[in-house]
């Protein structure tokens, strides 16, 4: 980005941003500001003003952070990887972490989450083998469901039906 119309305003920018030496100065525009400053008493003026700041800069002493400093920073610091949000200054967990606490207090939700999604699997799993198994003998699910309910004595044909055995008791072979 060539730059050919450099502006009092704009120098002042680059001299605010990257001090009064004409080194420092972005190479795409350092061509214009030279041009500008041969050319204004004002512009020169203000890269002087700006060259008296850098010197008293440089007779600051460099100060370096002690390291009980950067520990205590580094101890600051949000971390990513405990899932917690930081604003204003405090800590608090995110949605989602406070949810699964609160259905889940005993450590990690993945436990839960896991015996959840297989309990729904085999469910699936089950209905589906059930309904294959009924429509094999040519029975309907509703037929199968009164037979059921209408059990009396030991119970011998809910066993059998819940043990999926393929000798079904004569009242449902209709």
């Amino acid at each position: 980005m060539v730059k050919n119309d450099m502006t009092l305003a704009r120098l002042s920018e680059l001299v605010g941003a990257y001090g009064a030496s004409a080194v420092r100065w972005p190479e795409a525009e350092r061509v214009a500001a030279e041009a500008l400053l041969a050319g204004s008493a004002d512009a020169r003026a203000l890269v002087a003003e700006a060259r008296e700041l850098d010197l008293l800069l440089d007779m600051a002493p460099s100060a370096t952070a002690s390291s009980d400093l950067a520990a205590r920073i580094m101890a600051a610091r949000p971390r990513a990887a405990s899932g917690r949000i930081v604003s204003a200054g405090r800590e608090r967990p995110g949605l989602w972490r406070a949810i699964a606490r609160l259905v889940w207090p005993y450590g990690s939700p993945a436990f839960p989450a896991g015996a959840l999604a297989a309990s729904i699997m085999l469910g699936v799993t089950f209905g589906a083998s059930f309904s294959s198994s009924i429509a094999a003998f040519g029975l309907t699910t509703t037929q199968v469901a009164d037979s059921a309910a209408t059990a009396t004595g030991s119970g011998e044909q809910l066993v059998s039906l819940a043990l999926a055995e393929n000798d079904y008791p004569e009242d449902w072979k209709q």
